[in-house]
């Protein structure tokens, strides 16, 4: 069957990470809620060498959507949404971020780089983060990142296509 619209809402963290894991947590809740035909909801939080496998064994996506909790020193609990540039750091960057790639490191920029850099994504990405308060091991959000999780999950339907 081939799908005139094909988008990805994809999850990207660590398990057990407090707030970094809210990617992968919310792609759980996110799949049992209905979604318009020809959305895929799944968790990339397994590197990016195993997800440009995985990209490559399907048709390609006319949109992908990624969530992750992430650390970057902003406010806590907030909702930061963009447009990936499918900007590139110099090759000896790239090249770095292979290697941690390759010993398990599960990192969104890295991901979004890595794939960038060998053809993998649509033109369309949207990246929505949101600032992590607690990045200790242990499950369960902070309540800052708890509150925000209702506006997460509109922003991401508004972000979604009906075909």
């Amino acid at each position: 069957m081939c799908l005139r619209d094909r988008q990805l809402i994809a999850g990207v963290g660590y398990h057990n990470l407090r707030d970094l894991s809210l990617g992968p947590v919310l792609i759980e809740q996110l799949r049992q809620e209905a979604w318009p035909l020809g959305v895929d909801i799944e968790d990339l939080s397994y590197g990016p060498i195993g997800v440009m496998h995985h990209l490559d064994e399907c048709p390609r996506y006319d949109r992908i959507i990624f969530v992750a909790g992430v650390k970057r020193d902003r406010q806590p609990g907030r909702i930061y949404c963009y447009r990936w540039d499918h900007g590139l750091p110099d090759l000896d960057d790239i090249q770095a971020r292979v290697a941690e790639a390759i010993t398990g490191v599960v990192s969104l920029d890295n991901l979004l780089i890595i794939t960038t850099y060998f053809d993998k994504l649509p033109q369309d990405v949207i990246v929505l983060e949101v600032e992590a308060a607690d990045e200790r091991w242990g499950e369960g959000f902070t309540p800052v990142v708890e509150q925000v999780i209702p506006e997460l999950v509109q922003t991401i339907r508004q972000h979604v296509r009906e075909v």
